[in-house]
């Protein structure tokens, strides 16, 4: 399921354990790495799954819907 409007991660640093739970169930190709294999969130998630998000065992990960730089 793709979704309408992408959505943009945020991590929590201080809780993230680096467990890698949300690399193995994101099915947007590198989604959370970095070109360094370490966990990242650097671009709009447009399938908006969420499975990231539920898998978190500390809940570091929250959401929020992205809008372009000329939306308010």
């Amino acid at each position: 399921m793709i979704s309408p409007i992408p959505i943009i991660f945020t991590v929590n640093w201080n809780a993230c354990i680096k467990c890698g739970a949300c690399v193995a169930v994101c099915p947007q190709e590198a989604g959370f790495t970095s070109p360094f294999d370490t966990i990242a969130v650097d671009r709009p998630c447009h399938i908006a799954c969420l499975l990231c998000q539920r898998v978190c065992p500390v809940s570091a990960i929250t959401n929020e819907k992205f809008k372009a730089q000329n939306e308010k």
